[in-house]
């Protein structure tokens, strides 16, 4: 009896002595888990963002580095003309620019794509629909009309509608040279801007981007940017022609890159009578193009 006593004394002192030691030693244990987890954080937390998450790929450029080199070169064989030339990487946002960069050229009607993407840009405000009857067509028509035979009697009447509107709306975007009105001038660089902003859906909803490239995709003028291109090549393009100026703006996709276009073109007697040399100078100015597109 007196061993059995003394078996539970043993038992319950050996309980209460672990209670001790749990009530004071839990803490340290508590803190030893926090301070593991604080330090596994201040690991983790003081790694650089990309190795969490790594950074987006940067597509490679579509073209070779000699690029604008050969496209001066190219410019270079008729020495009477003034060109400028604007080209976009539209995978990457690289632009090279080359010949008279700097010269604001008359737009011709590739200003019509100015006015057409105001335009539309008021459907998608609730102002203006496409709908709507302007001298006795429909607005859609106008468009349709401007961007596949660069009808200027519809331009004029899309112009009215939009009137100084159109002047303001192209600054608002950007296009820090262009001045409307019955000249419409603008540099290659800012008419490629235009078609950078156009592609990449910031200035239009996609409803009416894929309308307009279904009228530029069906555009005349195919003799100029377009004829240079592979058959294979998606063109959507805007050509325009007045007095000694040439132009041709394209968006061009071409296995799987996609690239925008601009070539001006404007001799100093401000007459076409070197028409035919003026296209093959565009054609020449494009094919070089073609030529440095990486494999």
């Amino acid at each position: 009896m007196k061993t059995a006593k003394k078996h539970v004394f043993a038992s319950l002192v050996i309980l209460t002595a672990s209670a001790v030691l749990a009530v004071n030693y839990l803490p340290l244990f508590a803190n030893s888990s926090l301070a593991l987890t604080s330090h596994i954080k201040s690991h983790t937390s003081g790694q650089p963002a990309s190795a969490v998450n790594p950074p987006a790929v940067q597509p490679p450029d579509i073209f070779k580095p000699t690029v604008q080199a050969d496209i001066n070169q190219a410019i270079a064989t008729d020495g009477d003309v003034e060109v400028a030339v604007s080209l976009v990487d539209l995978d990457t946002g690289k632009q090279y620019d080359a010949g008279e960069t700097g010269v604001v050229f008359q737009a011709a009607s590739t200003a019509k794509l100015i006015a057409v993407i105001d335009y539309l840009h008021e459907v998608e405000l609730g102002n203006v629909t496409l709908d709507q009857t302007i001298d006795g067509t429909s607005a859609r028509q106008l468009i349709k009309q401007m961007l596949e035979v660069s009808d200027n009697t519809a331009w004029v009447d899309i112009n009215n509608v939009l009137g100084s509107k159109q002047q303001a709306y192209a600054q608002s975007i950007g296009l820090t040279s262009f001045t409307g009105g019955e000249y419409n001038t603008i540099t290659a660089a800012d008419e490629a801007k235009l078609l950078s902003l156009l592609y990449q859906g910031k200035l239009i909803n996609t409803e009416h981007k894929e309308l307009m490239y279904s009228y530029m995709n069906a555009a005349d003028g195919t003799n100029l940017i377009k004829s240079a291109l592979p058959s294979d090549a998606t063109v959507y393009h805007k050509y325009g022609m007045l007095g000694g100026n040439l132009h041709d703006t394209a968006i061009v996709n071409y296995q799987g890159h996609n690239f925008a276009l601009v070539i001006f073109t404007k001799n100093p007697n401000d007459e076409l009578n070197d028409y035919s040399q003026r296209v093959a100078l565009i054609y020449s100015i494009t094919q070089a193009i073609v030529a440095d597109i990486a494999a």
